[in-house]
């Protein structure tokens, strides 16, 4: 054969056995994440697979809302993961293995790549082939010499490099997950963004963070995407610890699939939720799974999506049991949509200010405690409360303020309510006065334009009534209604041409159900 095409031959083989050495390279880094993957701990509460986030084609966007009839949807896989409790750090046995059986192929690999380069520089660099170059004695020596050098070297580097990524790969999840310290609670993720830590510093994360097992997940830091709830028929426990939340694009918080969801504020944080953007998902906060909020803290919504609401459930009950909430939102405050839920609230404090309703709920609500002042749309077509069923009050402080549609309580409700249309508008930031007898029953503030009223306190009882507006008031304005109020009268405000109204054994005057 002409040296010529042996050298043809030779250099097909060189790059042939250069793909053998790439390919096993990569066989090598995947096995490496695999085993890692594997051998993760797992930190859920009931001791099955931690929660993973989302990791679609669409990275940074939560899934589709299930369609209708399709029920909830059917939740993420969860990833196949038979490993145990291996320390976080450590390295996987079955990893250190496989190092050995990569590098036994390296070897092999280098060593043939070694004879076949070591044969080209022999006889190309002489231009003679070997058996006209050298003697038989010197030729097997150079020749074993020569290719132990090559195949040394060769193997050398490509562990190298192999390993060189595996590191590298190690750095940018080490970043990703907060692994700046030895506290096993800084580590949060995986190289497939698997939760593993129910403390989770959401300025780490990147994506949406999904939680799929029941538990309780405490979250803090800031954060530009979605936590998502989809833990099929379990109970979910978040507790927000001091977050800042805002997503351009859907609702920050997305109960996707879960029994309960359990949202706590942390006593002495201020949690703030801020959403865009044109989704299904239409609340800052959208769940399709019942909602429950508690806790001493602070929560801000504000619900900038188009037509988006603050906080909202499709078709499941909603209950508050404590709280400071400040809700902002483009159409309706809280909202139990779908075919109607029960919104409750038995405790905490309530200042929302929404575009459409500010508490509508297509079944019915209950008031139980709490203090609350809410407002509707200046525009029309709104109102402070609007349900389809009814809705009672049986204790609290409730001032729900609308613009020309009045809901009035059911008369089963146990606590007095005074609920009427004024004749003309209250201008917005206008001193606002309910007296008896030039007492003092409750005095507040609106941000806008209001015609329609409804006042309930433990303080209401039948009698004589009067409405003042404008004057001053020397108390502190809080959430819309003045503490240590201390006001001066202004202008008696006249109802159906009368200036005084009585509460008289029933609680609804001057209002009916639109």
């Amino acid at each position: 054969m002409p040296r010529k095409t042996k050298n043809i031959i030779s250099i097909v083989i060189i790059l042939l056995l250069c793909g053998s050495i790439i390919f096993t390279g990569y066989l090598s880094i995947k096995s490496y994440n695999t085993s890692n993957r594997n051998n993760m701990p797992n930190m859920s509460q009931n001791g099955n697979m931690p929660p993973e986030m989302f990791n679609g084609n669409n990275e940074g966007q939560p899934p589709e809302k299930p369609d209708s009839d399709n029920n909830m949807g059917t939740p993420p896989d969860m990833p196949n993961n038979n490993g145990g409790m291996e320390q976080i750090g450590g390295q996987p046995e079955n990893n250190v293995n496989n190092n050995y059986v990569y590098l036994i192929l390296f070897g092999i690999e280098s060593l043939s790549l070694s004879l076949i380069v070591f044969y080209l520089i022999m006889s190309d660099f002489n231009k003679k082939t070997l058996k006209e170059t050298f003697a038989n004695s010197d030729k097997i020596l150079i020749y074993i010499l020569g290719v132990i050098i090559l195949t040394s070297g060769f193997t050398f580097t490509e562990n190298l490099v192999a390993n060189k990524f595996k590191n590298n790969l190690n750095v940018n999840d080490n970043f990703n997950q907060g692994m700046g310290s030895d506290d096993k609670d800084d580590v949060v993720l995986d190289e497939n963004n698997i939760l593993t830590s129910n403390t989770i510093n959401l300025s780490n994360q990147k994506t949406d963070v999904t939680i799929t097992s029941s538990g309780t997940y405490t979250f803090s830091g800031n954060f530009s995407n979605s936590i998502i709830v989809d833990a099929k028929d379990e109970d979910v426990k978040i507790v927000l610890d001091g977050v800042n939340i805002t997503n351009e694009r859907t609702a920050t918080i997305i109960g996707l699939n879960a029994n309960k969801i359990t949202i706590t504020l942390n006593e002495g944080t201020i949690n703030t939720l801020t959403d865009g953007g044109n989704s299904n998902y239409d609340g800052c906060i959208y769940s399709e799974a019942e909602l429950v909020f508690e806790g001493e803290g602070k929560l801000i919504v504000n619900g900038y999506q188009n037509e988006g609401e603050g906080i909202a459930t499709e078709a499941m009950n909603m209950t508050f049991n404590g709280g400071t909430y400040i809700v902002t939102s483009n159409d309706d405050g809280l909202n139990a949509g779908g075919d109607g839920a029960t919104i409750t609230i038995n405790d905490g404090t309530f200042y929302i200010n929404a575009s459409g309703d500010g508490i509508d709920s297509n079944k019915d609500a209950v008031i139980n405690g709490g203090t609350i002042f809410v407002i509707g749309s200046d525009i029309g077509g709104n109102a402070g409360i609007d349900t389809d069923k009814g809705y009672t009050i049986n204790g609290g402080v409730v001032v729900a303020l609308g613009s020309d549609m009045l809901e009035t309580p059911k008369e089963s409700s146990n606590q007095k309510v005074i609920a009427f249309t004024l004749d003309n508008a209250i201008s917005k930031n206008t001193p606002v006065t309910l007296m008896k007898d030039d007492e003092e029953i409750i005095s507040f503030e609106a941000p806008k334009n209001f015609k329609t009223i409804i006042i309930s306190t433990k303080t209401l009882e039948n009698g004589e009534y009067e409405l003042y507006t404008g004057g001053s008031n020397l108390g502190t304005l809080e959430n819309g209604i003045y503490q240590n109020s201390n006001y001066s009268k202004g202008e008696k405000v006249l109802l159906n041409n009368e200036d005084t109204f009585k509460i008289n054994e029933t609680i609804n005057l001057f209002g009916n159900k639109r």
